[in-house]
């Protein structure tokens, strides 16, 4: 994160981005948890990106943001250079990536420490969330990319990715009209997107701006997702839930 290529090519002023009018906030109500985690991984072979958003549920502020650009284990040097070009190539991010990126189980070291400075997880009790819960766009994320990327890397998956919110399944139930996405969620809403499509910081902010409206309008986030952590296999609790079944990333 302090690396000079890194700051001159993001300025990460995700405050400014996240702003919310004081006189919404009375509008929303309680939540279960304390604090919102958006995350939104890029990267189809192995994660590239990994972006996590830290939102307060009460008065829907940015607290933190955690940000790391990932290098992958097992592909080839060529096949890195020719992905990299071509994902980051054309918003000119390419050679901040190579410059910055680190192995996954590095930034998983990374990343529970952060969790742990904001009081999220601890280790000793279970390695499970505390006081919050991820939210994705899609089941993809956390139901098949982390665990993908944790046995290719060579590492137990983590406690605390068994379970998550589906923001798409929330928006289907609250709203009562489906969204099959980021951009069609934003468009439905009036939300002008921000920054790169598929750039993962810059998808997690607008993720999170269309999580702050539903919020706003009185939408509870409730976790749609649970995996078994002896069989794996992964429960969806909405009823009603957006599905693609044609497509991997759902």
């Amino acid at each position: 994160m302090d690396d000079p290529s890194h700051l001159e090519k993001f300025n990460h002023d995700c405050s400014r981005d996240l702003q919310v009018n004081g006189t919404d906030i009375e509008k929303k109500r309680s939540q279960n948890v304390d604090f919102l985690l958006v995350i939104d991984l890029e990267g189809k072979v192995e994660i590239l990106e990994f972006p996590v958003l830290l939102i307060d549920a009460k008065s829907l502020s940015l607290v933190d943001f955690f940000h790391r650009f990932v290098r992958p284990t097992k592909m080839s040097e060529q096949s890195v250079n020719k992905y990299i070009e071509g994902k980051y190539g054309e918003i000119g991010v390419d050679r901040v990536w190579h410059d910055t990126a680190q192995p996954f189980k590095e930034v998983m070291q990374q990343f529970e420490a952060w969790l742990s400075q904001h009081n999220l997880w601890e280790k000793e009790r279970g390695g499970r969330l505390t006081r919050g819960a991820f939210v994705t766009c899609g089941n993809w994320d956390l139901k098949t990319k982390i665990p993908q990327q944790c046995e290719v890397s060579g590492i137990k998956l983590p406690p605390y990715f068994m379970e998550w919110i589906n923001l798409k399944d929330v928006y289907l139930n609250f709203y009562g009209r489906e969204a099959r996405g980021m951009m069609s969620m934003m468009k439905q809403l009036e939300i002008p997107s921000l920054g790169c499509h598929h750039l993962g910081i810059d998808d997690s902010k607008n993720i999170a701006r269309v999580l702050q409206r539903m919020l706003v309008d009185g939408a509870l986030m409730q976790v749609t997702a649970k995996r078994n952590p002896v069989s794996q296999k992964v429960e969806f609790l909405f009823e009603n839930r957006i599905q693609h079944p044609s497509r991997q990333r759902q």
